[in-house]
């Protein structure tokens, strides 16, 4: 005990006091953690934060719903309800027509390809109608359908460079031709 300590010696009397203050002091876990022990005076506000408490639900659960009750014995039926017709968005939104453009430097296979590509609804036959149309008389309607569909086509078939047009339908009649 009477020579100074060495390296040796020191790290070796600092292993034995981390492994001691190790093994004595362990973290709080969830198991041992009480929330109705803690309280301001013993935990703090940040405990006290960790575990809310969990609000009452706004509506009762497990209760099932009541149903109209019948009396017993008696057939179940209901009295139909007038159906009311539905309108829909297409009975109010002005609808528009798409018109090919004819041009003579057109090619037949690959405007009615991209029409059928474009416009889905219409089939191979249709389109090679409207293309042939649209060379004879100048003009062919290819499709009726709500505004927004309309100017999507007309974009589309202009970025295949084959022209066309949308046009107001008037009120008086209608149909995809």
């Amino acid at each position: 005990f009477g020579r100074p300590p060495n390296k040796m010696s020191k790290t070796l009397v600092l292993a034995l006091l981390l492994v001691a203050t190790a093994t004595a002091w362990s973290p709080p876990t969830l198991g041992n953690f009480r929330p109705a022990q803690c309280n301001q005076a013993t935990c703090g506000p940040r405990a006290q934060l960790a575990s809310p408490q969990i609000a009452k639900p706004k509506v009762e659960v497990g209760n099932p719903m009541k149903q109209p009750s019948t009396a017993p014995g008696a057939p179940k039926t209901s009295t139909p309800k007038p159906k009311l017709a539905k309108k829909t968005q297409d009975d109010e939104a002005p609808m528009y027509k798409v018109i090919l453009l004819g041009d003579p430097e057109y090619e037949q296979s690959h405007v009615v390809t991209q029409i059928t590509k474009v416009i889905p609804s219409v089939k191979k036959e249709e389109a090679t109608r409207c293309y042939v149309e649209a060379q004879m008389m100048g003009t062919s309607v290819i499709i009726t359908v709500t505004e927004e569909h309309a100017e999507h086509y007309v974009q589309q078939l202009k970025r295949q460079q084959i022209y066309a047009k949308m046009e107001k339908e008037s009120r008086g009649g209608g149909g995809s031709d």
